[in-house]
Formats: C-alpha cells, structure tokens, sequence
C-alpha cells in the first residue's frame, strides 16, 4: 500500500493527476468485465494497462498529438472492446 501511494504520488507530479486516475481506473475495470477470478484481473488488468501506454505512446508518435489523450484513448477503446462480450474470456 506504501508503494502504491508513492507511485501515485509522484506519478501525479511526473504526468497528472487525470492520466494516473485513468490508468488506475480503466484498465481493472476492463480487467473486471474478462476475468473470473482476482488474480486473473490483477494480471490482465498489468497486461491491459501496458498496451494501453504502449499503444497511447505509438499514437501520439504516429498523428504527432500529445501522449496523455492518446493513452487513455486507447484505454478507453480497451474498455469499450470489453463491454461488447458479455462473457468472461479467462475461464478456470
């Protein structure tokens, strides 16, 4: 809980209060909507999370707009992509 809350922290100072909230929201929530268990939601959520960065950061490369947006619009489609099954994907 230490480590998350200095992670938070500085990660507000480094890069914003509304990318570190969405990057803490969307992907567990996105996580949530395919898992069926807590570990597989922590872990999809890591997996989720990283494509959404990496994903966010090649956009804003390749239309030249900055990176933040680019991220959480990535994160945001990552999202709606998990609303439109209504079934876990992750099965024990």
């Amino acid at each position: 809980m230490l480590i998350t809350g200095a992670v938070v922290g500085l990660g507000i100072k480094v890069v914003g209060a509304l990318l570190i909230s969405a990057l803490l929201i969307i992907p567990a929530a996105s996580a949530r909507r395919i898992a069926s268990g807590p570990e597989q939601m922590a872990i999809s959520a890591i997996i989720i999370g990283a494509i959404s960065v990496l994903g966010g950061l090649i956009l804003s490369l390749m239309v030249n707009a900055p990176a933040g947006p680019a991220i959480i619009s990535i994160a945001t489609a990552l999202f709606l992509a998990s609303l439109v099954g209504n079934n876990r994907i992750i099965r024990r």
